[in-house]
């Protein structure tokens, strides 16, 4: 049964993609305007950037252009844990956990390079990115193309780190590197605009696994019952005294390196400005139905092998070895692949000019991440392992898949930008981004330990010449969780039933990330 659990974490980890998504979103485009207003940019100018935020806007830009920008970024994740009065009831006393009252803190980042495959440690997130338009002379039609990052995010722990049970390395990241567009200027107040994007979408984790609960309680137990008995008796009958399986045992260590290389959507966008003060736009970005592919490696530590040799060797193991494992096994690997919908996004924003110097940005958002209702998983060969998960689980699994019930909630938000005309040249501006979190408490981890976010933005804009604008922007973001104990069966549960990864279990769990990220633009003619 645990075994099982081994496989549901693996297969578990791809969960993070989600809550990262919430976590990413607009934060890693580059574009220092829409950062710096906080993402409240929807009726705004945002340059070559456009093609992602509302391609109507690219009307804005004139003649031919183009655009280098440059972004990178930094996450502080911390997470603590806590042992509550009475902790180790559910292991049948044992408390001797390692973790408990513990802290865990990571500055280290991780990138996937295509080609390269896995994570790669980075001393920071960064993406050197460009995109160009062009808009024909005396034409309505404005065409652009863009490269850009709607989702670069990763990290690494140490080997010690106790969150390490959820992320040892990870990194997410969505590069769209082909993005054809085109905005039609309808009339001088109405500009429409469609944009097509080509992405790289990869995924890798590598994580430690244990699993702490009731039957690892009972086990570990029994083990210090009878395996300090010399010559125990009871070896013939039943032999549990190959390999520690407490509740604190190192099982195993599973690795997962997922991509697909085209992953296709588009966006559509209007923006209305019927007069000099006021504007309205809206962009609708569509969902991408992706099929990541790719390697899985179990490796499993010599007191997991340990135990299934030793429990073989006696009685009741030869009765039950046709749906045990036989720990002969270093390690499981093959071929993994999973349906994944990145969820479509909807975003209407104002904005207003009360005066000639200042200007107010407000917008309103939406995104499907209902759309991760289940994930879906298969693997290249029948597993042992899952015969198990099927019979168990038959509505969750068969020999060869796995099917993972999510629940996660679409979302309404909102942001509101302030930007100041100081001079002819110099423009200063501002935002802020309240972020509520898809995932609701009883889905909660350390995985992606992203709960209610606020995102605060700062930068400026400064007109270098008639045809050269420099742009910096600079974002901050902040969340924070409180799990506790018991509360989110992806994390912290103790029951009996709890197949369900649960490294942490009966131990309250709080999580805080930090973003700093900083982009600078140089866009000129040419």
């Amino acid at each position: 049964m645990k075994l099982v659990s081994i496989i549901l974490s693996a297969a578990g980890t791809l969960w993070v993609c989600s809550a990262h998504a919430q976590l990413s979103q607009n934060l890693t485009i580059g574009n220092p305007k829409a950062m710096a207003l906080g993402n409240a940019i929807t009726a705004d100018s945002s340059g070559i950037d456009a093609v992602h935020y509302n391609p109507a806007a690219l009307t804005k830009l004139k003649g031919r252009q183009v655009a280098i920008k440059f972004v990178t970024g930094i996450l502080d994740i911390r997470s603590e844990f806590n042992a509550p009065e009475n902790y180790g009831d559910s292991f049948f006393g044992l408390s001797d956990d390692p973790v408990a009252n513990s802290s865990s803190r990571t500055t280290t980042s991780a990138m996937y390079f295509p080609g390269l495959g896995g994570a790669t440690d980075v001393p920071v997130l960064f993406a050197p990115l460009a995109g160009i338009s062009i808009t024909p002379p005396g034409s309505k039609f404005t065409f652009a193309n863009n490269v850009y990052a709607p989702q670069v995010l990763g990290y690494s722990r140490d080997d010690n780190d106790p969150a390490r049970y959820q992320g040892k390395q990870v990194a997410i990241q969505r590069i769209t590197y082909l993005s054809p567009s085109v905005a039609y200027q309808v009339n001088d107040q109405l500009s429409v605009g469609l944009s097509v994007g080509f992405s790289h979408q990869a995924l890798a984790i590598n994580e430690d696994f244990r699993a702490p609960g009731v039957l690892t309680g009972f086990t570990g137990a029994a083990q210090d019952a009878l395996c300090t008995i010399d010559g125990n008796p009871f070896e013939v009958l039943l032999n549990i005294c190959g390999g520690d399986l407490g509740p604190f045992t190192d099982i195993a260590n599973i690795d997962l390196d997922l991509e697909q290389s085209l992953s296709p959507t588009w966006n559509i966008g209007f923006l209305w400005e019927p007069v000099d003060w006021f504007a309205l736009g809206a962009v609708y970005q569509s969902e991408a139905k992706t099929k990541l592919k790719g390697d899985y490696n179990i490796s499993y530590s010599d007191d997991w092998q340990g135990f299934w040799q030793g429990l073989d060797s006696s009685l009741v193991g030869a009765i039950f070895s046709s749906i045990t494992p036989d720990g002969v096994f270093d390690n499981e690997r093959g071929k993994a692949s999973l349906e994944l919908t990145y969820p479509a996004h909807f975003a209407a924003g104002i904005k207003l000019k009360p005066t000639p110097k200042w200007q107010i940005n407000f917008d309103v958002k939406w995104t499907d991440y209902a759309a991760w209702n289940e994930f879906d998983i298969k693997f290249d060969r029948e597993l042992d392992v899952l015969r198990i998960a099927s019979l168990l689980s038959p509505d969750n699994a068969t020999a060869t898949t796995l099917t993972l019930d999510r629940g996660y909630k679409s979302v309404w938000s909102w942001a509101l930008g302030l930007q100041y005309q100081y001079n002819d040249r110099l423009t200063l501006r501002m935002g802020y981004e309240p972020r509520p979190s898809a995932i609701p408490g009883n889905k909660a981890d350390v995985l992606a330990p992203i709960g209610d976010a606020t995102l605060y933005g700062l930068g400026a804009g400064y007109q270098w010449d008639k045809d050269t604008v420099i742009d910096v922007g600079f974002n901050y973001l902040v969340s924070k969780q409180n799990i506790p104990a018991g509360s989110s069966c992806n994390i912290n549960c103790s029951s009996i039933d709890g197949l369900v990864y649960n490294p942490y279990a009966d131990l309250d769990v709080q999580t805080s990330v930090k973003a700093y990220v900083f982009a600078l633009t140089y866009r000129t003619t040419f």
